[in-house]
């Protein structure tokens, strides 16, 4: 059986198409939304706080007894990377203990966790809730899969980054046992070096201070490196409906797709449909996306034309050094229309480089101020 974690939009209505959706499938089954209340204290998260759906305690309280009437349990996410030492202190304690007794309260009995001073916190609680650690723990080896099992995790992501290290997953379920997790949907580069000060910046952000030069320095960017080379949108870290069954063979039970931040407005139904078929004929993008709007430079990627892709990481691992390799390079040009692909690489190229707000501030007056420090320091 494989069973899916999937983003909760909130709605009593995708509830009922999820238990469905479970009814009528033989070998897979949702077994829980994940999100989090987005008022009151702590809603630190691995996702910017200002693009989650809106929810209050009292109507995530509501959502938990109407899922549970269906067999969807609900997993809360507190996984920031960062709390800022918060929990270091008596009243981050104070503060942290309160959340978890009052999520207690409401039904909550699993949550997904990233710091392992979290877990202490958690464990010194009392409280007896199921832990998830969370992709931002960068679960890449069988080490620090033993290392987050050992603090008390009963289940755990494996880190994005491995998704075409087959070795890698295989040896961190051999050691894990059941548990393992891995997203599907990741539309990150591999080992992209934004990644972890992305969750750092997404952990701090504060609605009252989400000025474009905050929000948009990581988003920009991200953007700017798949538009860099059509062949960079083959190295993002998703896994096509068709090759579900490798991972399951490798000892992946568990499958999560992501996009909290886009699940008010794609098709989390539509898409868990797909993979349920493990069949897609269309635009991967779109698919991994949950067919919410990414952005208006996204080239159309042939999902079929990427068929048998997977299969030579079955037998090794990709050495990542792309300049010596060109496999992905090879199915981009199967997969993704050379004129269109080069066409909208540059128009998001010249379109994020316009409206790029943090290089504006940086340059602004910048060779004056210069001028003026050193006229200052030396006169």
């Amino acid at each position: 059986m494989m069973y899916f974690s999937i983003p909760s939009d909130f709605n009593l209505d995708t509830l009922e198409k999820l238990d469905e959706l479970n009814r009528t499938s033989n070998n897979k089954k949702v077994i829980e939304t994940y999100g989090q209340a987005t008022r009151g204290i702590l809603h630190n998260s691995g996702r910017d706080i200002n693009a989650l759906p809106d929810i209050s305690m009292q109507e995530l309280e509501k959502y938990i007894e109407s899922s549970k009437t269906k067999g969807i349990d609900f997993n809360y996410t507190i996984n920031p990377s960062c709390f800022g030492n918060l929990e270091f202190t008596k009243d981050g304690i104070r503060k942290i203990t309160g959340l978890l007794k009052e999520l207690y309260q409401i039904g909550v009995r699993s949550l997904t966790v990233t710091s392992p001073s979290i877990f202490e916190v958690i464990h010194s609680s009392g409280l007896d809730f199921s832990i998830k650690a969370s992709a931002i723990c960068e679960i890449a080896s069988p080490n620090r899969a033993l290392f987050y099992k050992d603090l008390g995790a009963n289940r755990l992501v494996i880190d994005p980054d491995v998704t075409r290290d087959f070795r890698t997953i295989r040896n961190i379920c051999r050691v894990v046992g059941a548990g393992c997790e891995m997203i599907i949907n990741n539309v990150c580069l591999k080992n992209c070096g934004y990644k972890m000060f992305h969750y750092n910046h997404d952990a701090h952000i504060d609605s009252a201070d989400s000025s474009n030069v905050i929000t948009d320095f990581y988003t920009n960017r991200c953007a700017m490196q798949k538009a860099s080379n059509p062949e960079n949108l083959i190295k993002l870290n998703w896994i096509r409906p068709e090759d579900l069954s490798k991972y399951y063979d490798a000892g992946v039970q568990y499958f999560k797709i992501q996009g909290r931040q886009n699940v008010l407005k794609g098709d989390i139904i539509r898409t868990l449909q797909i993979y349920f078929a493990e069949d897609y004929d269309g635009d991967l993008f779109s698919l991994i996306t949950i067919f919410a709007p990414y952005n208006s430079f996204q080239p159309y990627i042939e999902n079929k034309k990427l068929n048998g892709y997977v299969d030579r990481f079955l037998k090794e691992p990709c050495n990542n050094i792309c300049e010596e390799c060109g496999y992905c390079k090879k199915f981009a040009d199967k997969a993704i229309n050379a004129i269109d692909g080069n066409y909208l690489n540059n128009q998001a190229k010249t379109f994020y480089k316009m409206y790029d707000q943090f290089g504006k501030e940086i340059k602004k007056d910048n060779k004056t101020d210069v001028i003026s420090n050193f006229e200052i320091g030396f006169s």
